[in-house]
């Protein structure tokens, strides 16, 4: 017995690998947004130290430059002026030594920038500081203002929690969907399938449901019953065929049974004897006729046999075949106003099987005329 596939295979291979592709774009697509939103944030902190720098640089080159430093927002950043040596000459209130903020030293009229966590504050929060130079009054003067990280990382910090809950949600979400989605889609297939397995050779009549929708689905079933209907078509040429096959070959037999059944219980002079086997040597020569007639049919219907198709001249075949035949008791005249006149026939067929069927027509005539005569 064949052994059928696991049922909701498809189902599940299909949910798989929609949850996979799903997970796989959610987390890559997580991953960039959160690198984005860092790469946004620190630009943000960036440009606001930027400003604040060069707003130092500004008070400096006007004289205004405070000592210490005080303005809006420096509670959350630190800024100080260096002298061309490296030692703090200016500083904000909220550091808590004179040591610089970094190393950095950029060219006159440039900016540069670095990460740092051990900025002099009272916080370990990561620091961003930017630092830029420019000459006051024949002096090199080097700015560095830093600016507090920790909002954009908390933000980015809210942000992965947040997505190391929701990507593994919406996977899960997608693949109950699909899993749900998939198993409406093939429910058409499980009554297919049922009906065709309870389908057999006596009820060839039986045809599968056809879904309502018009997909590939849908299609299989329609496509299903044409099959069906084209064996149960079959199935009834074949029924017709070997009853008709049955009815002509038990009148030959019935008949040769009689014949020599009468000879068996009367037997009479040689002449009647030798005339009862003549009757019964008819007989079989109808019963071989028979039984190359379903032989070709059987090799023709199995496609045992390949047609090979070429020119033919079905005139001169015909000719060919009357000519050829010794009847005893029938004479076959190939008459010219009926055969001859007509000139070429020529078609494209297999030359044997022409034959054959020519010879089998003029054996059933043969054969039928000696019984009208008797």
């Amino acid at each position: 017995m064949m052994r059928l596939p696991k049922a909701g295979s498809v189902r599940t291979r299909t949910t798989l690998v929609a949850a996979g592709v799903v997970g796989l774009a959610l987390m890559v697509s997580g991953l960039g947004l959160t690198g984005l939103v860092r790469h946004r944030l620190i630009d943000a902190e960036r440009v606001a130290a930027r400003v604040r720098a060069d707003d130092v640089v500004a008070l400096a080159q006007t004289g205004t430059l405070p000592n210490p430093l005080s303005y809006p927002g420096e509670e959350s950043g630190a800024t100080q002026v260096l002298d061309a040596n490296g030692k703090v000459i200016d500083t904000t209130d909220n550091l808590e030594d004179d040591s610089p903020l970094s190393s950095l030293r950029p060219p006159v009229g440039e900016h540069a920038s670095e990460v740092r966590t051990d900025v002099s504050l009272e916080d370990d929060d990561r620091y961003l500081i930017v630092a830029t130079t420019a000459v006051v009054s024949g002096q090199r003067l080097t700015v560095q203002a830093a600016a507090s990280l920790a909002a954009a990382d908390a933000t980015v910090a809210t942000l992965v929690g947040t997505l190391s809950w929701g990507i593994p949600l919406l996977i899960l979400l997608v693949a109950a969907t699909t899993r749900l989605l998939v198993g409406r889609a093939l429910r058409p297939v499980g009554a297919i399938t049922r009906e065709v397995a309870d389908i057999s050779q006596v009820d060839l009549h039986r045809r599968v449901p056809e879904p309502t929708t018009k997909d590939e689905i849908a299609r299989l079933a329609i496509t299903m019953n044409q099959m069906l209907a084209r064996l149960e078509s079959s199935s009834a040429r074949q029924q017709r065929f070997v009853a008709d096959a049955s009815h002509e070959m038990r009148s030959p037999l019935a008949s040769s049974r009689a014949v020599l059944e009468v000879a068996a219980l009367h037997p009479g002079s040689a002449n009647d004897l030798v005339a009862a086997i003549n009757d019964s040597l008819i007989d079989h020569r109808r019963l071989e006729a028979l039984v190359a007639d379903l032989l070709l049919l059987a090799r023709l219907d199995g496609s045992q046999t390949t047609t090979r198709r070429a020119p033919t001249d079905v005139v001169a075949l015909a000719r060919e075949v009357v000519e050829r035949r010794i009847e005893t008791d029938v004479t076959l005249v190939s008459h010219s106003t009926n055969i001859g006149d007509i000139g070429d026939a020529i078609v494209m067929a297999d030359r044997p099987q022409v034959d054959r069927v020519l010879t089998n027509l003029l054996d059933n005539a043969a054969r039928h005329l000696v019984h009208v005569q008797k």
